[in-house]
């Protein structure tokens, strides 16, 4: 019988990206029992009624009011009857069964909680998500003093390691993850004091307590990624006041010690069906 899989799009006045991801989805999707969810944020448009009139097969939700990213991928959980779930952003296209294939890999590695595949620009090229937790050096050095905080950032961006293969890792991109849904749920999902930005690092972080963080870069998917914040000023200070809510929750620190090999702990997980 195949796995359950469930998978969450959040939408906000996005319909053309939100249209291409859930087709490319669909299309792809063959070896597992799939149900797709798509969150619209109080768009305020015609978002939410037209996805659900082109895609009759996939689940919509209309939310009142945009409390956010992580708050619009939570609304799901209580409806949610799968083995595994992910996260996917409306643009993402996936090119091959991606869900499948990471389904698999879960059902072979107990211990992993979190896995996420390779992240490509549409070009092909390689985006490089798979990180360390963060240092306060590590994120200002990738937006100023780049040549400074060189050594900070490439080791934030994990560019010591052989990327090309399979390897544990402490922060999975919120683009495009899957979850074990017992996991995502005994989290109880997001923390929502994050609007959008830092939700993925915290969630992350949250589940290595128990689980394994995986980066599997034998399974691809797309990502057109704009970066708002580099764009916008309204999203570089929501991205700004993400960043104190994260290091005052989980703590300040302001660079790695010089090096510091990847401090990812394995053992005493615990294994979830």
């Amino acid at each position: 019988m195949p796995k359950k899989v469930s998978a969450a799009i959040v939408t906000f006045r996005g319909y053309e990206k939100a249209r291409r991801a859930i087709e490319s989805i669909l299309h792809h999707t063959k070896d597992v029992e799939l149900t797709l969810y798509v969150v619209d944020n109080a768009s305020g448009d015609d978002t939410a009624l037209r996805l659900a009139k082109e895609f009759p097969s996939i689940s919509v939700l209309e939310q009142k009011i945009n409390n956010g990213f992580g708050s619009g991928h939570n609304a799901v959980i209580p409806l949610l009857e799968s083995d595994y779930h992910a996260v996917v952003n409306p643009d993402i296209v996936l090119k091959s069964d991606a869900l499948s294939e990471l389904a698999a890999y879960l059902d072979e590695n107990g211990e992993v909680g979190i896995v996420t595949p390779r992240i490509l620009n549409p070009d092909g090229s390689d985006q490089l998500l798979p990180k360390r937790d963060p240092t306060l050096c590590s994120l200002i050095g990738r937006r100023v003093f780049g040549g400074l905080l060189k050594a900070e950032v490439f080791h934030y961006q994990m560019l010591d390691r052989d990327l090309s293969q399979e390897q544990d890792i402490e922060f999975a991109t919120g683009c495009f993850f899957m979850i074990r849904t017992c996991l995502f749920r005994e989290l109880q999902g997001f923390d929502t004091r994050f609007f959008i930005y830092y939700e993925d690092m915290d969630i992350t972080r949250r589940a290595r307590g128990t689980m394994r963080a995986v980066y599997y870069p034998k399974t691809s998917v797309y990502h057109d990624w704009e970066r708002s914040s580099a764009h916008s000023l309204k999203y570089f200070l929501i991205l700004v006041c993400g960043m104190f809510k994260y290091f005052g929750k989980w703590g300040w620190r302001l660079r790695y010690p010089k090096r510091e090999k990847a401090n990812i702990e394995t053992d005493s997980r615990k294994e979830l069906p």
